[in-house]
This record gives structure tokens, sequence and C-alpha cells, in this order.
């Protein structure tokens, strides 16, 4: 539901190769606060809508979705008739900077990305414009803004796309403090992201912060030298590499998920497949986005490097050897998939969605197969990957 002066109902755009039940959920947790219960700052409530989502991509029917709702636990909060939010009128086009970070203004958000959308000639070209605004936050949340507008955008629907952007402005904070370092040498080719990541282990760094993972991951976003390090130095991303850089990342992300599975390493895939489908998809529009772009995956890379360094930054992550790789590759996808479904967790089934994605649309790496199925095998009887 969107909240306007204008409006008390926005018109909802069914996608067409989604089931009627798949698009009925998604239109009706649109009503609901993104954050749990509309009151921490836990996203919780946006694993709703994205594990519906996720459960479509693996090949749910119907039944399997409604098994999956009916354990969900219900502690969202509806917008207007719990928490009492409307559209004050008061965000415009105009200052709707000057709101970001106020939860107050979730319903002026809505509003504002809705009717954006709707008066665009370009919809590439005004997700961009507000993205650009946006990217100071994009680690917010465990990334949780930047997967549900992934989502969003998949479904195609315009509020979807709106109620994410709004849920980033909502949760905006900038988390890096100042402009991105430009590169040292302009005329020298990138080193690899496995090579940086040596050369940041050679280093040594040592964390002057203290608290639990996500705290620190956040602290560290904004640390001036591992600005340097991790995109002026050696290593940089480029509007001319973003596809061979997205690669190179997704390897190391993967990796150190597989040396130490955990929220955080957890989401550091999963919000790197959601910023890869956003990249693909506006690429396929065209090349006048590639700076923005760059500068999306500088950021996210600042992150993913800050946390490496937050797991002890290993010299080493986790490799298949060839009896690992062989029983990876026996598995099919299919059967992963049809396990998965029937696991009621949430983080299990988009972590397995996000690595089907990844193997099928960038990159064939058996790395993703291999977390998939570690993540079914925590569940269920399979048996897990070796790694060496």
């Amino acid at each position: 539901m969107l909240f306007s002066i204008k409006n008390k109902e926005r018109r909802f755009n069914a996608a067409t190769e989604m089931s009627a039940l798949v698009n009925d959920e998604m239109q009706r947790d649109s009503a609901f606060h993104p954050n749990l219960g509309g009151v921490t700052k836990g996203g919780m409530s946006n694993h709703y809508p994205m594990t519906i989502m996720s459960l479509q991509g693996l090949g749910a029917t119907d039944n399997e979705i409604k098994a999956f709702r009916s354990s969900w636990p219900r502690y969202r909060a509806r917008i207007e008739e719990d928490l009492h939010l409307r559209d004050t009128g008061v965000v415009t086009e105009e200052n709707w900077t000057e709101y970001l970070g106020k939860a107050e203004y979730l319903a002026d958000f809505q509003r504002l990305f809705f009717e954006g959308q709707e008066a665009a000639n370009d919809q590439t070209a005004y997700l961009m414009g507000v993205l650009e605004k946006l990217q100071y936050a994009l680690p917010m949340g465990l990334f949780h803004p930047v997967i549900r507008l992934s989502f969003a955008i998949m479904h195609g629907d315009k509020g979807l796309i709106a109620d994410a952007l709004a849920y980033w402005a909502i949760r905006f904070e900038d988390m890096y403090k100042r402009m991105l370092p430009p590169r040292i040498d302009m005329s020298a080719q990138s080193i690899t992201a496995e090579d940086q990541w040596l050369k940041v282990h050679a280093a040594k760094p040592e964390i002057t912060r203290f608290g639990g993972s996500l705290q620190i991951c956040e602290m560290l976003c904004s640390d001036t030298v591992l600005h340097d390090i991790s995109v002026a130095d050696e290593f940089f991303i480029t509007e001319e590499n973003i596809e061979l850089k997205m690669r190179e990342i997704g390897d190391r992300a993967i990796g150190l998920y597989l040396y130490e599975p955990a929220l955080t390493t957890l989401h550091a895939v999963t919000s790197f497949q959601a910023l890869a489908d956003i990249t693909k998809r506006v690429l396929a529009e065209g090349n006048g986005y590639r700076p923005l772009l760059a500068e999306l995956w500088q950021r996210y890379w600042i992150w993913l490097t800050g946390l490496y360094i937050e797991k002890g930054y290993p010299k080493t992550l986790p490799t298949l050897d060839e009896d690992a790789l062989a029983y990876v590759n026996a598995i099919d996808w299919a059967d992963i998939a049809s396990g998965i479904r029937k696991v009621p967790e949430v983080h299990a089934i988009k972590m397995v969605f996000s690595c089907k994605w990844l193997f099928e649309e960038l990159d064939e790496n058996p790395l993703f197969k291999a977390s998939a199925i570690n993540v079914l095998a925590d569940h269920t009887h399979v048996k897990p990957v070796k790694l060496s």
C-alpha cells in the first residue's frame, strides 16, 4: 500500500511470470513496515517478501509458499493502522535528501519514489539518479535495502521499487564520510582481488575498534586507509573492468563465507548477488551508467575488505579438491532447490537462491554450488562438501 495525500491506493502491476499467490503476497506485504514491528532498526520484516521471491525463483509451488507462510512469525506492523505513519506531503523532489535517515517520513518517501517513477520517461535514469544519492548508505542494515531493491526490480512493480527505495532512505547513514579517493596511477593495470587481499594479509592490519562483526565492518567503511588500499592503490574498479571485477569479487565473497559461515559473510554473498543483478539489468540498457556502477562496486568492495580484515585476513580461502569437485558436479541444482524449499529458514532459502543465481547468471564458480549444498546440509541429511 502506498500512502499519499492524493491517492490512498496505488496501482499494482502483477508480474506475469509469477503466480497469483506470489503477486498477492508481495502486494499485501507493502502495507507493513520494513523494520521489525516498525520500532527497532532490525530488518526481519524485510525477510518475508524476499523469501517469497526467493522461493518463487527456486521453483516453489503455491503449496510450498503457503507452507512457508504458515510458519512465518507475524511480527510485522502495518504502516498506517498500527504505526499511524501517513504521508505528510513534506518530502518533495526538491528537498528529499534533507530527510534521509528520518524513519517518520517512510510514507512520504514511498509516495515520492512512486510518483517519480510514474513521471519518468526513462526508468533506469530515474533509478540511477536516486542511487547516486543513496549509495553512501549502501551497506546499511547488512545491505537489506539493496537486496530488497533487487527483488523489487526483478518483480517489476513500481510500488515495490518505491518501497525498497523508501526503506533505503529511512535507513540512510553516510557510512564512508568522504568522496572515494581517485586512482593513484591512471596508466596502471589493476591487480586481482585475490592478490589485493594477499597484500592486506601481508600488511597484517590491526583493528583498534571493538564491537560485533557488523558494527566493526560499518565503522571500517569510513577508514581512509582502507579506502586507499581498496580502490586507489593497485586494485581498482573502473567503468571498463566492471564485469571482470564482479567475478573476482564474487570469488572472494563466497570464499570468505566458506571460510567462516556467519550472518555477515552470508549477507556478503546475498548482497553481492543483489548488486550483480542490478548491475546486469542496468548494463542491459546501455553503458551510460558505468561510472556510477563502478562507484557502487567500490563501496561494496571497501565493506567486503573490512569484513575480510575483521575475520582475521586469512592468507588462503577454502578450495575444492578433485573429489569434492566431483561430488559438487554430481548434484543437480534442481535437487538443491527442491530440498531447501522444505526448510523454513529465511537465510538458508535466500542464500541458496543467491548461489544458484550467481552460478547460472554470472559465473559457474563451483564454490557457489558447494556453498548451496552446505547450506542444505546444515538443515537436512545431505552430505556436506569437504573443503580443502
